[in-house]
């Protein structure tokens, strides 16, 4: 189970991990050497070789060295943010729509800490990000300059390393150590301070820098988590965003039928693990542990593969279980993750694909009980079928209300009618898209969604900008809500300037829902006189402020123009960047508990 940041197509369509140690190769120097080329040069060349086609920065006096670079050769594209969250959220759409690396360009200590809850967003999301920051000269870093500062330390508590090139000659293996960083397992941005006199310094030397090789896990431990899944009664398998990422969802599939269990996804996913018309897909957990708890309490056996065991929205009474400890299986390439909050039966620390696979094979080999497994799969698929049915009645009548006004319901159900099965949907609707999985049913695949993981607002515009950047073929929507929206909405300049054509709807509550529905839940009242949650008095203008960054906006007033006006954003994103504002009523249920 050695492997390497590079991936291969395993024969059933799994990406797996190239056994054995890999070494980095080294960019050959670019073809046109003239009396300016210098480390700037040479660094642009690498990337390229690496297959970056793209950097996405907001650029500053101390990237001045590359920025000069980037004017002397036509390789790599610089993409130009208006905001470093705004640029952190392209390079995050762009890496995760095209499975590939994201490279980042930001200004110093400001734009460092401006980027750093895109950084945050992409650590939980697993990104693979390169961040470069332009460093003050190297001789001037002692007397505290205006422009230069720490930089390591602002990153490393969030970012998934951090590292400064102090000395030009380490430059190579410092470029070399972040990219393997970056694309190994698990995956994360990683941050690579450059000062500018290694910038403008000289062509660095040619080396070979050192590959990644992933842990051995003990084999007998594959051998103990069939058994554990074999011998189970009533198993259940939780699947994270680590099953999407490998493109595992086969093996997946494969225990899954191999021991009759459902299938559910870990709370606050980016995507689902499985294509949603699976017959044991039943959806993602709740976001709290006393709502955990009586799902997974029946059941004797809890595979979890590719997820945080658990990452909660907040606190509430109780414990996911007292038992569910003793009969967790925990497989997560990150060995932090592995017994962080309970301490499993069994714990792997291995990429997902190949841990997957060996279960299996051992899964294959003990042969579980046919009729058993036959009888169990049967109670499970019944009992996912009225689940879904249930979701989809409560959908309809939530859809189904009086008057003008467009619940969220309603939206969502109108949005999944407006998307087709080859379009990318991203979701930053915390509220009022609350029921866009159940609307998009079983067109809903690990391909086709993409949502919001980490906590920090703003990301779902630019990351569908950067998704289309990724891929110009596929018609790409964001479903945003009037707060977050704001929050990065300077990204459909950038949209405008580069000719992507997103079509992003925009749920109009005129304040943050959500912080209200908290307070439902903290306090037990409805209502209150709660400061900081209107967008009112004056109201906010979106569509004026989508005009004044480069979009074709237009707002709809009743319900019946509903479907229209989704079939004219498409429309209208076929040149560019489109909003459509939808003002949307009623109430989201209260969420979270007393404290």
């Amino acid at each position: 189970l050695l492997g390497a940041a590079s991936r291969r197509r395993s024969h059933d369509g799994a990406a797996g991990v190239t056994p054995g140690r890999f070494t980095t190769g080294w960019a050959t120097a670019p073809q046109r050497w003239d009396s300016r080329s210098n480390a700037s040069d040479w660094f642009l060349g690498w990337l390229a070789d690496k297959g970056v086609e793209v950097i996405f920065g907001n650029p500053g006096s101390t990237e001045l060295p590359l920025v000069d670079a980037l004017a002397r050769q036509d390789r790599i594209r610089y993409v130009l943010g208006l905001h470093e969250s705004a640029v952190m959220g392209m390079a995050d759409g762009y890496a995760q729509q095209g499975d590939r690396l994201g490279v980042v360009n930001v200004h110093v200590q400001p734009g460092l800490a401006n980027a750093m809850s895109g950084i945050l967003n992409a650590a939980r999301a697993r990104v693979p990000l390169l961040v470069t920051v332009g460093q003050q000269v190297t001789s001037l870093l002692g007397q505290a300059p205006f422009l230069g500062g720490e930089l390591v330390k602002l990153a490393q508590p969030i970012a998934k390393a951090a590292i400064e090139v102090s000395d030009p000659r380490n430059f190579p293996e410092q470029l070399s150590w972040a990219y393997t960083q970056a694309m190994a397992r698990p995956r994360g941005p990683v941050v690579l301070s450059i000062p500018m006199d290694i910038q403008a310094g000289p062509i660095p030397r040619r080396s070979v820098g050192a590959g990644v090789a992933y842990p051995h896990p003990d084999p007998d431990l594959f051998q103990r988590a069939a058994e554990m899944l074999a011998n189970a009664k009533d198993p259940i398998i939780l699947a994270g965003d680590g099953v999407a990422h490998e493109r595992a969802w086969d093996r997946l599939r494969e225990i899954s039928d191999l021991i009759g269990a459902p299938i559910m996804g870990e709370p606050f996913a980016a995507r689902v693990p499985i294509p949603a018309k699976s017959p044991l897909w039943r959806g993602p957990l709740p976001g709290f542990a006393s709502e955990i708890a009586p799902i997974l309490d029946p059941h004797d056996a809890v595979l979890a593969v590719g997820m945080p065991v658990f990452r909660v929205f907040g606190t509430s009474p109780g414990d996911v279980s007292r038992r569910f400890r003793v009969r967790l299986i925990h497989l997560d390439p990150d060995p932090v993750e592995v017994g962080r909050v309970f301490g499993p039966k069994v714990g792997i620390v291995c990429p997902v694909a190949p841990g997957l696979a060996a279960i299996a094979d051992h899964l294959h080999r003990l042969g579980p009980r046919p009729s058993e497994v036959a009888t169990r799969a049967k109670r499970v698929r019944t009992e996912t079928a009225r689940l879904r049915e249930e979701a989809l009645q409560r959908l309809s009548a939530a859809s189904a209300g009086e008057g003008e006004g467009v619940s969220g319901a309603r939206l969502c159900t109108a949005i999944a009618a407006a998307v087709g099965p080859d379009d990318l949907v991203v979701d930053e609707a915390l509220t009022s898209g609350r029921w866009l999985r159940t609307a998009l049913g079983a067109r809903n695949t690990p391909r086709n969604w993409l949502a919001h993981r980490g906590s920090a607002l703003g990301w779902g515009l630019p990351a569908a900008v950067g998704a289309k950047r990724a891929d110009w073929t596929r018609r790409v929507m964001c479903v945003h809500g009037d707060g977050s929206f704001l929050f990065g909405v300077h990204a459909l300049w950038t949209a405008a300037r580069e000719r992507l054509g997103v079509a992003v709807v925009v749920a109009d509550n005129s304040g943050y829902e959500i912080l209200r529905a908290g307070l439902e839940g903290l306090t037990g009242r409805a209502e209150g006189d709660w400061p900081g949650l209107e967008l009112v008095d004056p109201k906010l203008d979106l569509v004026a402020i989508s005009r004044g960054f480069g979009a074709s906006a237009e707002r709809i007033d009743r319900r019946e123009q509903l479907d229209d006006a989704l079939a004219d954003v498409w429309r209208r994103a076929e040149s560019g960047p489109a909003v459509l504002v939808v003002p949307v009523t009623g109430r989201t249920p209260a969420v979270g508990y007393p404290v």
